[in-house]
């Protein structure tokens, strides 16, 4: 489901993109973040991805995902630390007590284009 929504959102930035260059323009790749948060493989949303813009100008870009890293902070030693994967305790005093700071579960970092 979360890769559904995350395609068409890859999908609309794109087309806006294209919109904003012109037509002589053609993306290439689009550089994606995915968060550890979305529960989302990076398998499943190129192919979603793919489906989703079968048939239209997007067809055969090529998704190159990698995984974002969330901010994570210990309540109990104040200790914040960087993660590309959840982790359940903290690793200064193994506390359980950590915040998330919010984040994007998917977002677009760039498009790579080529005119003419």
């Amino acid at each position: 489901m979360h890769d559904t929504v995350f395609a068409k959102q890859i999908q609309e930035v794109a087309n806006n993109k294209l919109k904003e260059l012109g037509k002589n323009t053609r993306i290439c790749a689009i550089n994606v973040k995915l968060s550890p948060l979305s529960h989302v493989k990076p398998e499943t949303l190129k192919e979603t991805f793919g489906a989703t813009v079968e048939g239209t100008n997007l067809e055969g870009i090529v998704l190159d995902i990698k995984t974002s890293e969330i901010e994570i902070k210990c309540n109990s030693c104040r200790k914040a630390f960087f993660s590309a994967k959840m982790i359940f305790s903290c690793p200064e005093c193994q506390s359980a007590n950590l915040s998330v700071k919010e984040t994007p579960e998917c977002f677009v970092e760039s498009i790579e284009v080529q005119n003419g």
